[in-house]
């Protein structure tokens, strides 16, 4: 499979104040395509001065993905969830000598998987975001169409090795697309924003830390701005306490800059709703 560039065009806007003075015709749909249980201690981070007494307990979250609609444009998923392989199997049939130590396992009712709830309401995809390569945010790929653009942040890998541990997530497909953040503008406080449509419709901000490449994204709908942090914050405790996520995370110290970063955008533009990367709006 290669990995080519994404085309992207130069943005005319000067700032987010101007991104949100001109919304556009687009919308969101999110669907639970299953669940995973973290460990609190790790979905906030305990040596963070702000996070007081995380019990050792765990959450079961649901596992989401996005269905953005615009009226020129067509239909995007930010992220894809699970596939239907997840209902019989919490390992999701991945494979190899070591899938039993390396690979998660999720739970999923009959009909959650993603190719379900685009089937349901007759959706023919455009592309694909992906925020990053774990499993839980790209499985689903497995059961879509490979003739449609798939987009990730440059430095994201997908940790498969045969004969050691893999999911086949990318079989079939010829590319995949990937945004170099060191060349778009940057957009404060946020940092590196991607106009991905190049209306100002949705856009792509690179927040590496749970993964170097982690992108979330801002869709700039008629009905206000929308902020999907994915996992650069997972729950709504994250944004409360201002702690970032600890384990699960490729890079703690990043993370938490990322989450300063969007708890300064959310002051400067209280406008702006928000759905945490593992909670169902």
């Amino acid at each position: 499979m290669k990995i080519v560039p994404f085309p992207l065009k130069k943005s005319s806007n000067k700032g987010w104040k101007d991104v949100f003075s001109n919304p556009r015709p687009v919308t969101v749909e999110s669907f639970k395509t299953g669940t995973v249980t973290l460990n609190m201690r790790g979905t906030l981070n305990p040596k963070h001065p702000n996070a007081g007494h995380i019990e050792d307990e765990d959450l079961e979250v649901p596992i989401m993905a996005h269905l953005v609609h615009h009226d020129d444009f067509g239909d995007y998923l930010l992220d894809t969830g699970l596939d239907a392989s997840y209902c019989n199997d919490p390992r999701g049939n991945v494979r190899g000598i070591f899938s039993w130590i390396f690979t998660d396992e999720f739970q999923q009712e009959k009909d959650e998987n993603i190719a379900y709830h685009l089937n349901k309401r007759g959706i023919k995809l455009e592309g694909v975001f992906l925020s990053h390569l774990h499993s839980d945010h790209m499985a689903g790929i497995r059961e879509l169409p490979h003739d449609i653009q798939y987009v990730i942040g440059k430095g994201e890998k997908c940790l498969e090795s045969k004969p050691f541990h893999y999911g086949g997530y990318f079989k079939g497909l010829e590319a995949i697309h990937e945004i170099d953040f060191s060349t778009v503008e940057t957009m404060p406080p946020l940092g590196p924003s991607a106009d991905l449509l190049g209306d100002g419709s949705l856009w792509a901000i690179h927040t590496p830390g749970h993964t170097k490449g982690h992108m979330s994204f801002l869709v700039n709908g008629l009905g206000g701005p929308l902020l999907l942090t994915i996992d650069a914050c997972f729950i709504r405790e994250n944004l409360e306490r201002s702690v970032a996520p600890s384990s699960y995370t490729w890079n703690v110290e990043r993370a938490q800059k990322s989450l300063d970063n969007i708890l300064e955008f959310l002051r400067e533009y209280p406008q702006v709703r928000v759905i945490c990367g593992h909670e169902k709006p």
